[in-house]
């Protein structure tokens, strides 16, 4: 096993990453998805944006017992616009969601911010432990780009956000990806 510093869910994620949600979730316990994290915690690259591991990593894990939070549409696909709000001090947004079968889980990642991350931008830490989760990515594929309203948020320095940069190309390639995706129902699982 790997040197893991101490590791913890924030509050964020556990509420955002769960079964009959819109989002990615995995489907075993808190502890066991930090242990896999702790498992493979050598392997962790830096967060989109980011050139160090200082503050958001990745940490790569294996996709068994993570689930898809997206749904590939077309011209058959019925979508719902909502106003939402990830946290009720962030500015609210329109998001579009599809009832459907989930994409495939083929690759899963852990994304974490460093506690001195998570009080960048008003955050706060949910635990004393050095590296908290933030987001659990399930894909169809790998390096899956991040939402382009979350890159925004970050880059502007948004309420809820991290400030990073992000190149010209990283925006274009986030936007194609998410114009073929939506995030599926939170009553579809």
């Amino acid at each position: 096993m790997s040197g893991a510093p101490t590791l913890a869910w924030s509050d964020f994620a556990r509420g955002r990453y769960v079964p009959g949600g819109s989002h990615s979730y995995f489907t075993g316990s808190e502890t066991q998805l930090l242990d896999l994290v702790a498992a493979h915690w050598d392997d962790r690259r830096p967060g989109s944006g980011r050139s160090d591991l200082t503050d958001v990593v990745v940490v790569p894990v294996p996709p068994g017992g993570f689930v898809c939070g997206t749904v590939k549409v077309d011209e058959a696909t019925n979508l719902q616009a909502r106003f939402v709000r990830r946290q009720a001090h962030e500015e609210g947004f329109v998001a579009v969601f599809a009832d459907g079968p989930r994409e495939p889980a083929l690759h899963a990642a852990v994304v974490l911010y460093s506690a001195d991350a998570l009080e960048h931008n008003g955050g706060r830490r949910s635990s004393d432990a050095a590296w908290e989760v933030v987001c659990v990515i399930a894909a169809p594929v790998a390096d899956e780009p991040m939402d382009p309203l979350t890159m925004a948020r970050n880059m502007l320095a948004e309420a809820g956000g991290t400030p990073c940069e992000y190149t010209a190309t990283q925006f274009a390639e986030a936007v194609w990806y998410w114009a073929a995706r939506v995030d599926v129902s939170a009553q579809d699982n």
